[in-house]
């Protein structure tokens, strides 16, 4: 696979443990279908890593013309820290986007319901912005599992666009809040399927659905979706496993 050359131009902490790198071309424009992952080389690490210098992550959205970023909790690897610590402008290698875990094509209009586990929320981030953005003939729901509201990756950009546009809907449920700092008036049930069957429309069996996040949570997700009438045909997954 090609690899494309790029530089490391931000680095912010997005939630608890939880960052996002942007990365720029300094040129082409950067072109990648929303849902889409790359593979990031580093050129070398500054600690041991088993895994070695390379990590696939998913596409979490754009930043200019020629440039994207990425999304990932932050935890002891040789990989993560060198990616904390290298300075910024530094460049490095990504490949070209891969995968099919997208939105369906065509002018059709469709009902989308997203559940997502934690930082597996990251490619209905980049699917919800252009969705949007291009005002694609979608609806979409956004289940998004979290811990607490400290460790929710995008909860305030995702409220905000709940807000200001009609089309998408975002329902973020934290399962800890005992572990918190910080009040919460929204829900705190776990993703399953009492859940589901409270919160999915009688025409939930129309509607298209994908799941991403940890391979637990996307098993679990799946078996809920299958226990409240969903056909298996119209469930679509995708694994975080490791991150």
């Amino acid at each position: 696979m090609d690899r494309i050359t790029v530089s490391l131009k931000k680095r912010e902490e997005i939630a608890a443990a939880t960052w996002a790198f942007t990365f720029s071309l300094g040129g082409p424009a950067f072109s990648f279908r929303p849902g889409q992952a790359v593979d990031v080389f580093l050129p070398a690490l500054l600690a041991p890593d088993p895994r070695g210098p390379v990590r696939p992550f998913t596409i979490a959205g754009t930043a200019g013309l020629d440039g994207f970023f990425i999304a990932t909790r932050v935890r002891g690897s040789g990989f993560k820290r060198t990616l904390l610590e290298m300075p910024l402008g530094a460049r490095l290698e990504v490949s070209a986007p891969w995968g099919d875990f997208v939105l369906p094509g065509g002018a059709e209009r469709h009902d989308i319901v997203m559940l997502a586990g934690g930082i597996g929320v990251t490619p209905f981030r980049a699917m919800a912005e252009d969705a949007v953005a291009r005002s694609l003939p979608y609806d979409i729901s956004l289940i998004h599992s979290n811990r607490t509201p400290e460790e929710t990756p995008f909860l305030h950009d995702l409220k905000r666009w709940m807000t200001a546009h009609g089309r998408f809907n975002y329902l973020p449920t934290m399962t800890r809040m005992e572990q918190s700092s910080v009040p919460w008036l929204g829900e705190r049930r776990r993703v399953d399927a009492p859940f589901l069957d409270a919160v999915l429309d009688d025409h939930r069996a129309e509607a298209m659905y994908m799941a991403a996040g940890p391979p637990r949570f996307v098993r679990a997700a799946k078996e809920a979706l299958l226990a409240v009438g969903v056909p298996e045909a119209r469930i679509q997954v995708d694994e975080f496993d490791g991150y």
